[in-house]
């Protein structure tokens, strides 16, 4: 009994064993039969999706050509009708212009070409540095003591910096003589401000100047971010009614126009293309004219032109 008990024990375990087997055995055949078949059907899928998708992207660049073809078109006639559109709009008018650090030379030299194609005479031409957010507490103190303030948050540093140009901006030494705790002169002997060129410092700030404020930048996080200078500069222009235009490029990243209260200034989003640069100078001109300000550009909420008298 127990010999024969234990041979059915032991066909039973052989039999589950070459049972399992069997099963493992059927589903790695029918795996491999029927890879063979879903194999070239995926695979000729897989080659339709592919050649549809390099159509797709040749069609995609011959559509892009042939934008940047209209665009150059475009651009080539802007430049052209520039003069004609913009042309001795500002004569007799002087501008200074005050740019981030982080913006880029391009869209400086187009506000400088646009005022001077407008016949204004560009006095001036100044860089902020992102020194005027320094977390060092002697670059604090400086700036503390130039721009007459106790010690503050770097934030209200900046801010009290952007209005203390701001009156500098607005009043010219009356004799022409700068004092010698001239705001100005003092921020770019510190290094918080710069200049490219050998600015006559006692030609800013005359009556009537016109002050265009540049923000934004190629990069998304700049060391010196809008709201922390240019935005309460032209805040406080506006407030002592200097003549102002905040100006970035079409391209950038960083919002900054938008942040300007468009009542009493001008705002122009694509200042780095030729549309812009009209829209500047015929801006200022119906802003010196009316003292109406406005928003321009091609960005949501703007105008391409101001008006044409």
């Amino acid at each position: 009994m127990v010999v024969r008990a234990e041979g059915v024990a032991v066909i039973s375990f052989r039999y589950h064993v070459v049972t399992i087997v069997a099963v493992f055995l059927a589903l790695a055949i029918g795996l491999l039969g029927g890879g063979a078949f879903v194999q070239p059907a995926l695979q000729d899928q897989l080659e339709r999706q592919t050649l549809e998708q390099l159509r797709n992207n040749a069609e995609l660049r011959e559509q892009l050509d042939e934008v940047r073809a209209e665009v150059a078109a475009m651009n080539g006639f802007a430049s052209s009708a520039l003069p004609y559109l913009a042309g001795d709009r500002l004569v007799g008018s002087t501008a200074v212009i005050v740019a981030h650090e982080e913006v880029e030379d391009a869209l400086v030299a187009s506000a400088e070409e646009a005022l001077t194609i407008g016949g204004a005479e560009v006095v001036g031409s100044f860089s902020a540095s992102s020194d005027l957010l320094s977390e060092d507490p002697e670059t604090q103190a400086q700036l503390a003591d130039i721009v007459g303030v106790f010690s503050a948050p770097p934030e209200e540093l900046s801010a009290a910096a952007a209005a203390a140009v701001a009156r500098r901006l607005r009043a010219a030494p009356d004799d022409g003589a700068l004092p010698e705790d001239d705001v100005l002169n003092r921020l770019l002997s510190a290094g918080f401000l710069d200049t490219s060129e050998d600015a006559s410092l006692d030609e800013i700030g005359r009556s009537g100047q016109i002050v265009v404020v540049l923000a934004g930048g190629a990069t998304e996080e700049p060391a010196l971010a809008p709201d922390a200078f240019a935005v309460p500069l032209v805040d406080a222009l506006v407030e002592l009614d200097v003549p102002v235009a905040a100006g970035e490029s079409f391209t950038t990243p960083v919002p900054y126009v938008g942040a300007v209260d468009g009542d009493g200034v001008v705002t122009v989003d694509d200042l780095d293309l030729t549309m812009g640069g009209a829209a500047l100078v015929l801006g200022l001109d119906r802003l010196l004219a009316t003292g109406e300000g406005g928003t321009y550009g091609l960005k949501d909420g703007a105008d391409p032109l101001p008006p044409l008298a």
